[in-house]
């Protein structure tokens, strides 16, 4: 889902009016894995101070950055099985959440692969957005998407302190109890893309990008995950020094981030400020025009696929893209060595240069006039 798709849904949740949430339903576990309170009730029929409350918690589970935070994800099983994935998902979403024995698998399900230690809450929605506008041929779109949205929520125990009971008019202990956070993960079931029903995505949230529910996403939602922002940073690292091997010189890996940088620009220019991926074709573009020798090249598609694992199914094969803002290096870029770290403005990166001095080769700053050393101005 593109940004502009995701917010659209996103902004159902700004007013009670607006949210047309048909049925609420949830399940609260204890650090024990056990379910404590299972409940499922009509969300108009909630005080409206509680409906702001839960409406705050379903923005959050579609909030942050395409890429890093809200995964777009593939079934892994084209055919839907019953008990998991694509077929729970949708048994739950047609049975409007009105099934309890459904709700209970789910929550079963959940429970048994969530990896969480201590106690959380179990969300899900269910409503029929009326979709306005018109097709891409002009016709006045009719479409209602149905879907599912899931927030699990952790619940930590207030702190311990005193508080003034107004009926007493005294000042007392207050009395602790397990108080709902904003969610650390959650889905949305079926995806709105293009602006229609796709039942062959969700999209996955994850507040710490650098996570991932595996377990949840494989024996729950049944799909193929993406890569977190960390483990592609890195994985990335670690896919340019094997392509480069001996030929992972300053200039070219120099070279390599800038066109990168480049390539983010022009494709985020193109997408209107939408989220950008690369592709295995976008880089192997940019390795060719940083000058990456042929010979290393002829190891890219190899070495690309064993380090993004490329998988494939038996209808389709998957392949992983990278989020830009993954790998692009936004602000600076680090050079570093066991005896100095020096970070440069990604912008200006033509300040620096190498050049052989008294037989060795250097890394050239010039010394300007706003130079600082701790703080302290130095002559350029």
């Amino acid at each position: 889902m593109i940004k502009k798709e995701i917010n659209e849904i996103k902004s159902l949740f700004d007013t009670i009016q607006e949210c047309g949430i048909l049925k609420l339903a949830g399940c609260y576990v204890n650090g024990d894995k056990e379910k404590v309170k299972t409940f499922s009730e009509s969300f108009y029929n909630l005080p409206e101070e509680e409906m702001y409350k839960y409406l705050e918690i379903f923005r959050r589970t579609l909030a942050g950055t395409p890429g890093k935070n809200l995964l777009d994800m593939s079934f892994t099983n084209p055919e839907e099985t019953p008990d998991r994935g694509k077929g729970l998902l949708n048994k739950l979403k047609k049975s409007e959440l009105k099934d309890d024995s459904l709700l209970e698998r789910f929550y079963d399900l959940v429970i048994e692969h969530y990896n969480y230690v201590g106690n959380y809450l179990i969300l899900l929605i269910h409503q029929a957005y009326d979709v306005p506008g018109m097709t891409a041929d002009g016709i006045a779109s009719n479409e209602v998407y149905n879907y599912i949205l899931c927030s699990i929520c952790p619940m930590k125990l207030t702190k311990p302190g005193l508080g003034f009971d107004d009926d007493l008019g005294e000042i007392h202990t207050l009395r602790q109890i397990f108080a709902v956070e904003l969610p650390d993960n959650g889905f949305l079931f079926p995806e709105f893309n293009d602006r229609s029903t796709d039942d062959d995505a969700v999209l996955f949230f994850s507040r710490k990008t650098d996570l991932m529910q595996d377990a949840f996403l494989e024996n729950v939602l049944d799909v193929t995950a993406t890569l977190p922002a960390k483990q592609q940073k890195e994985g990335f690292t670690e896919f340019v020094s094997d392509v480069l091997g001996e030929e992972s010189s300053f200039e070219t890996v120099i070279s390599i981030q800038e066109n990168l940088k480049e390539a983010a620009f022009n494709k985020k220019v193109e997408a209107a400020g939408e989220t950008v991926f690369f592709d295995k074709e976008t880089m192997r573009d940019v390795f060719e025009k940083s000058g990456v020798p042929g010979e290393k090249l002829e190891t890219f598609d190899k070495k690309f696929e064993e380090q993004f694992d490329t998988e494939k199914t038996r209808e389709r094969q998957v392949e992983t893209k990278l989020f830009a803002d993954n790998v692009v290096p936004v602000r600076s870029i680090e050079v570093r060595n066991k005896n100095m770290v020096l970070r440069i403005n990604s912008k200006h990166m033509d300040i620096l240069d190498t050049k052989v001095v008294d037989g060795k080769k250097c890394l050239v700053i010039e010394l300007t006039d706003d130079m600082t050393v701790n703080g302290i101005p130095v002559e350029g």
